[in-house]
């Protein structure tokens, strides 16, 4: 951590400077959208990242993209992991590959194989960075709220944080994830299930998240609207109408493959 003198203030504020770590899962039902996904963050970078890392978290049936993780690790410090976790179908595939993933930051942050992260930002095909500065506003949005979870508040089927969120780093909350939960029943998404414990320890709902689940196609009319409401990132969207109009806006003048 380092002091920054508020310039409002006069007074010397703590700035968390750990990076965020972007973990990405998929399946073979998704790994092409996924793929895409990775590809759009990474050409939204302008330069190797000082304030994220990227984790490419497959299922335990689905192989890793070679070839994009190699186009990520121009602008990201990459890892990758074959989750071992073994779970199919909805919504035991989605917990298992969910909890693997963060037994994967707590295993290997024991380990020292990844840096101390202050945050997780765990995350699926269908969610979507919606500008350029959209790490700087998820590190600044993070530090003020300290909370250890942050998102977008859901109200059905009861309130919960949607799963593309942020979770926190510290270890200790990371512990009770991994290895005192370590999974959960069957019986609906792990974001639901947790929802009471997530709560106690210290949520947060974020203007900078937005989660429109099974939305089927973007507007470019709507995503302009989102974009002007100072929304970074979206969950939901089923097709690719989200990262066209993030190229259309932001990056016209770039290929996906280049």
């Amino acid at each position: 951590m380092r002091f920054i003198r508020s310039t409002l203030t006069g007074r010397f504020d703590m700035a968390d400077k750990r990076k965020i770590l972007l973990a990405l899962q998929f399946w073979n039902g998704d790994k092409a959208r996924a793929m895409e996904v990775a590809r759009l963050i990474t050409d939204l970078e302008p330069r190797m990242s000082e304030q994220a890392d990227f984790l490419f978290v497959s299922r335990f049936d689905c192989s890793q993209d070679e070839n994009t993780i190699k186009y990520v690790s121009r602008k990201f410090l990459t890892h990758h992991y074959v989750n071992r976790t073994r779970g199919e179908m909805w919504p035991h595939g989605c917990n298992a590959l969910w909890f693997g993933t963060m037994d994967f930051v707590y295993s290997h942050g024991l380990a020292k194989r990844v840096p101390d992260y202050k945050a997780v930002l765990t995350f699926e095909a269908d969610a979507f960075p919606l500008a350029p500065n959209w790490i700087s506003e998820l590190h600044q949005e993070w530090d003020k709220k300290k909370v250890k979870v942050l998102g977008a508040l859901q109200s059905n089927p009861a309130p919960h944080i949607n799963g593309n969120a942020m979770f926190s780093g510290d270890p200790a909350f990371l512990k009770w994830i991994a290895r005192d939960k370590g999974g959960c029943k069957p019986s609906g998404g792990w974001d639901f299930l947790l929802a009471s414990e997530f709560r106690k320890r210290g949520w947060s709902d974020s203007g900078l998240f937005r989660s429109w689940w099974g939305y089927p196609t973007m507007t470019r009319e709507t995503f302009d609207s989102l974009v002007s409401q100072g929304v970074v990132f979206f969950h939901g969207c089923k097709d690719a109408s989200v990262i066209q109009h993030v190229r259309d806006r932001f990056l016209r003048n770039q290929s996906v493959f280049t």
